[in-house]
């Protein structure tokens, strides 16, 4: 499972307002549609000072610049229904991927068809963010707090997906005043044929999230709760059933103050009976200003425990700083600072490193993000 897709720093919500359509009319078909080419041109330029890995330490960029294409057509039997549909490339450079670049082919991130009715809500086949990964992504995983807070950490198994394929999803329209949800099911990592798994065919997820928002004079905030499934994902020569839980807000305040925080308990059970448990929390503070915005924020695993016992040393934490500057309406310019502390050496002994671990680092970055 790629843990390499992260939302950049304003998210695709900000990206889509910036949406030029061109309307147009299907001659074979009579059906009405708009279209829209899409995209993002960011690059971030970064040094990493490693603890021990001193051969990786130097500059790097990374190039997540992406581009897409989507739109809706109004069907002449279904005037209830908009049709939609998205294709979007992945990342030039997915993490640092070196000379041989990334996996940005079209299809790669959310990619889907689907249908959206005014009282029922967008359904949508194909690839697209999982329920609770939307709210591991973002807002709790900015500014550059991945390491622990997104793909780090030491459970076993897959603890929940990001973009998965073959996934149906549901995004409901408002339930009652500001409470929605969002609900999904599909095919695990190993439904693909591409592994060895004698329970590929059981290899699947469901998850769901739901979010209640209040809105005044004063700014706004949301509470979230969200969960995810996993059942027989191969991993070694075992396979894992996964649970994850997740609740938290987040929110702002019309003086410019923004907060969000957020609580996940992992759990995991293997075929040999083990049971494991991580817990993990991301909290952060942001203050706007003029066309400024500064953001501070923190992450930590708080430990891996098997069967009931705590595995030393398996304890992670990063702290992020940032300063963001808007230089036009479509465009920031940043600078982050990110100190990553990531147990990992002591605990390979206990059979538990390289569980989505690298070693601890220092990364000082700049960088620019221009969407249209």
């Amino acid at each position: 499972m790629s843990k390499f897709f992260k939302r950049t720093l304003l998210g695709a919500a900000i990206a889509t307002a910036a949406l030029a359509t061109v309307p147009a009319q299907a001659s074979d078909s009579g059906a009405k549609y708009e279209h829209s080419i899409y995209g993002l041109i960011a690059m971030q330029v970064a040094h990493r000072d490693y603890d021990h890995e001193k051969n990786n330490e130097g500059v790097q960029f990374n190039n997540e610049s992406r581009l897409g294409w989507r739109g809706t057509a109004q069907f002449d039997q279904m005037q209830d229904w908009t049709f939609l549909w998205q294709i979007e490339s992945g990342y030039v450079d997915e993490s640092f991927a070196g000379e041989n670049g990334g996996n940005g082919y079209l299809g790669r991130r959310d990619t889907f068809v689907g249908f959206e009715h005014d009282s029922i809500g967008k359904i949508r086949l194909g690839r697209v963010l999982t329920p609770i990964y939307e709210l591991i992504d973002w807002p709790a995983t900015n500014p550059g707090m991945g390491n622990v807070w997104d793909w780090g950490g030491n459970i076993g198994g897959n603890n929940f997906n990001d973009r998965q394929s073959d996934t149906i999803r549901w995004d409901t329209n408002e339930l009652w005043s500001g409470f929605t949800m969002d609900i999904a099911a599909g095919a695990g990592q190993d439904r693909a044929g591409a592994t060895e798994s004698e329970r590929a065919s059981s290899n699947y997820w469901h998850g769901m999230a739901a979010h209640q928002q209040v809105k005044g004079d004063w700014g706004w905030a949301q509470f979230d709760l969200a969960y995810e499934m996993n059942y027989d994902t191969m991993e070694g020569s075992k396979f894992w059933d996964n649970q994850t839980y997740l609740v938290g807000a987040q929110g702002g305040f019309s003086n410019g103050l923004g907060y969000f925080g957020y609580y996940r308990i992992a759990k995991a059970d293997d075929t040999l009976n083990n049971k494991e448990r991580e817990d993990s929390f991301s909290v952060g503070l942001t203050y706007t200003f003029d066309k400024w915005q500064a953001k501070i924020a923190h992450a930590e695993n708080l430990g891996l425990e098997v069967n009931g016992k705590d595995i030393a040393n398996t304890k992670d934490n990063v702290t992020s700083v940032q300063m963001m500057y808007f230089v036009d309406t479509n465009a920031v310019l940043y600078a982050r600072y990110a100190m990553n502390d990531l147990d990992r050496f002591n605990a390979k002994d206990k059979g538990y490193d390289g569980r989505w671990k690298s070693d601890s680092f220092n990364e000082a970055s700049v960088g620019v993000e221009y969407w249209f």
